[in-house]
């Protein structure tokens, strides 16, 4: 295979399914699981107030959605590659309406709690499947490109949602937000039921246990490679965001409008690193880039640590820099862990996504539980995540397993 990859210029995927149906129906699938994770936090002084519930019940909220949105990845990947991705999907979907709807009648915390990691347990499906579909579809560098636009609405749904949910509870109250996101997971669920056509053929499906797909997966010296590169590039991310309020509001003193400001301000980088990803035809020289920003933004972040100091415009501009590698990074890492397995894309995409979010937990609870040493922290744990980085990607290259594949050739 040459260097350079040349995007197939087919406007249909090898299932006949228009690749802009596909892209369509993966974004609204992402939309479901990311918007619920965070349509509700405006609405959390209304809730806590209205229940009664302390700053700690106000916590378990979403700690009980993100249990349940990374554990039951691990159950739809397999079953789906057992009977197909449709039917867990719509479940999925289902049960997360029915969580939403539950939420906007509780008159407990308790009750609250428990409705959010139901509707957890419904989005996992889509978090699970969003990547498991592209690699039905398709292979190398068209998959490459849709996995880079899953990965810009992973990032920027997020930041859409706080705004419908502030606007949605001042308007109507608390209970209203829950019902705008059964009624938004409503309007998806109809329109997959409609549209989604089944990607994953009876001859591809997995006719071996759980266990013994699952270990077929782990066994796979790049698929673990390239896991541990996108575990050490997302905690990295989630470590900045764990500490970036703390040395923007309480260090350099901004107030919380400009705090907002700048805590957004690296996601247009990641949408511009994904972007080039998206076009992107020469793999190595897109990865090595991806780790060059990385440890260009972590070093800008280091330096003032070093000498006790916290300057903003390094903060800023390191994570802007970390931010546009990691968009690189995410969708090809992701690509290429997934390409060898055809018939376990469920349980491959699974694992990616429950040990990316394990990863991102360890990081935050890690700059949660240590002392904060201004700006030295998060440019030091950044740093040893480009080092993390680089290692996997060296041990994934080691593989010679993937020769045959046309992805993995080049890295």
């Amino acid at each position: 295979m040459p260097a350079t990859l040349r995007p197939s210029s087919t406007s249909v995927s090898p299932q006949g399914t228009p690749l802009t149906s596909v892209l369509i129906q993966l974004v609204f699938m992402v939309a479901c699981g990311q918007m619920a994770q965070t349509i509700f936090v405006p609405a959390l002084p209304m809730i806590g107030q209205a229940l009664h519930a302390d700053g700690g019940d106000l916590q378990a909220i979403m700690a009980a959605y993100l249990l349940a949105y990374g554990l039951l990845q691990f159950v739809y990947g397999p079953v789906s590659d057992r009977i197909g991705r449709r039917i867990p999907l719509l479940v999925g979907i289902a049960l997360s309406i029915v969580g939403a709807l539950l939420a906007a009648h509780v008159n407990s915390v308790d009750a609250l709690i428990a409705a959010s990691a139901l509707q957890g347990a419904g989005t996992a499906a889509a978090g699970a499947l969003s990547r498991s579909i592209p690699r039905d579809h398709y292979t190398g560098p068209r998959l490459m490109q849709f996995n880079s636009y899953v990965s810009m609405a992973v990032v920027f749904l997020p930041l859409i949602a706080p705004f419908i949910g502030s606007l949605t509870a001042e308007t109507f109250g608390w209970r209203a937000v829950y019902y705008t996101q059964a009624g938004f997971s409503l309007g998806v669920l109809l329109m997959l039921t409609l549209t989604l056509k089944e990607s994953l053929p009876v001859e591809r499906r997995e006719k071996r246990s759980v266990f013994q797909a699952y270990a077929l997966v782990l066994r796979h010296r790049a698929f673990r490679g390239y896991t541990l590169g996108l575990i050490a590039t997302f905690a990295g991310i989630a470590a900045f965001e764990a500490i970036a309020g703390v040395l923007y509001g309480q260090y350099l003193q901004l107030s919380p409008f400009w705090v907002s400001v700048w805590f957004v301000a690296p996601i247009p980088g990641y949408l511009v690193g994904a972007w080039i990803a998206g076009k992107s035809s020469r793999i190595k020289r897109l990865l090595n880039r991806g780790i060059a920003l990385l440890g260009a933004g972590a070093t800008i972040m280091l330096i003032p640590g070093l000498f006790g100091e916290v300057v903003g415009w390094t903060l800023l501009l390191g994570s802007v820099l970390f931010f546009c590698g990691a968009g690189m990074m995410f969708p090809t890492l992701t690509s290429a862990a997934l390409e060898p397995f055809p018939g376990q894309a469920g349980i491959a995409g699974a694992l990616l996504g429950g040990l990316q979010n394990f990863g991102a937990g360890l990081a935050a609870l890690t700059m949660a539980m240590l002392p904060i040493y201004g700006q030295l922290s998060i440019g030091l744990l950044c740093m040893v995540m480009v080092f993390l980085v680089v290692l996997a990607l060296n041990y994934a290259r080691m593989s010679e397993d993937h020769t045959g594949h046309d992805m993995h050739a080049q890295i």
